[in-house]
């Protein structure tokens, strides 16, 4: 189930005064828990973060206003709004009702709307900052993945055996005083290369790299899991640049060995979180509010 987004939590909110005109945000939280299953569905601190977002919100738009120190009620306005009994309230009905809310946000976003006259205002308004941050993220990490997937593809299969035991070296397995060094195959034709599993050398994983463009079936996988046999290994990992048949998938679910699948995808992913073949071009530090240190004044 996807988390509740900043629309849900507004009606909540503004509902919480049909009891009482005056609210501390602790009884607004209180009176959602009781009522919805929102915070249930979410973070602690990400439905803290959004039903302050709504209050805010609320209070730009002369809805609720500030009694007194961390005290709410609610504006005649706000009982207008209560009492029209609306099905949704989001930033965009806010803005359109709400001249002084809507100048608000405009002045927030003048700069993001200066850039992108046709960019969907609510779905920039109706987020977070740090959800906004991840998503960019992630669509960052995507493209760079693919870009990395193309390169390892037009690479050597001498270098992509190297690039194999890189990567399994800088997730922790292999012997650092040997330099985690893969041991080639015995030759049948269905192990790369073996690896041990810890730095004793009690457990060794078996490797299979696979630099194709078509994908990886069911026979292939069931052959490398019949050569663990012959190196007494449990456990083996199949690597591939391109992607694995739903019949592979399915086999190696229904075997007593444990073996994992790594397509080119997710080989690619597993690159970047374990800096294997990219550098770091900038680093961005999120700055928080220390409550520790106001709470003490």
């Amino acid at each position: 189930m996807d988390k509740p987004s900043l629309s849900d939590y507004f009606l909540p909110v503004l509902k919480a005064f049909s009891e009482k005109k005056e609210l501390t945000r602790a009884e607004i939280v209180d009176f959602i828990t009781s009522n919805y299953d929102l915070i249930q569905n979410d973070s602690p601190k990400r439905s803290f973060i959004l039903i302050n977002a709504c209050i805010g919100y609320f209070l730009k738009s002369n809805v609720l206003t500030l009694v007194k120190e961390k005290v709410y009620g609610i504006t005649d306005e706000g009982i207008k709004l209560l009492n029209e009994n609306v099905e949704k309230i989001d930033v965009k009905f806010l803005r359109n009702r709400y001249p002084e809310f809507d100048k608000f946000i405009s002045g927030r976003y003048s700069e993001k709307k200066e850039k992108s006259q046709n960019c969907d205002e609510t779905a920039i308004d109706d987020r977070l900052p740090e959800e906004i941050i991840d998503e960019a993220y992630k669509t960052y990490k995507s493209e760079l993945a693919l870009e990395l997937l193309e390169k390892i593809k037009n690479s050597s299969w001498q270098f992509f055996e190297i690039l194999v035991r890189d990567l399994l070296v800088a997730m922790g397995y292999g012997d650092p005083y040997d330099d985690a060094r893969i041991i080639s195959g015995s030759g049948d034709g269905g192990i790369d290369g073996i690896i041990k599993g810890d730095v004793l050398g009690l457990e060794i994983i078996c490797i299979q790299a696979k630099k194709w463009e078509d994908n990886v079936g069911r026979p292939e996988i069931q052959k490398f899991a019949g050569s663990l046999e012959s190196h007494k290994a449990k456990k083996g990992v199949f690597i591939t640049t391109s992607a694995f048949t739903k019949e592979a998938e399915e086999y190696v679910k229904s075997i007593e060995k444990k073996i994992s699948l790594i397509d080119g995808k997710k080989l690619a992913e597993l690159m970047i979180d374990y800096d294997i073949g990219v550098g770091t071009e900038k680093t961005i530090t999120l700055k928080k509010i220390d409550t520790d240190y106001f709470d003490g004044n």
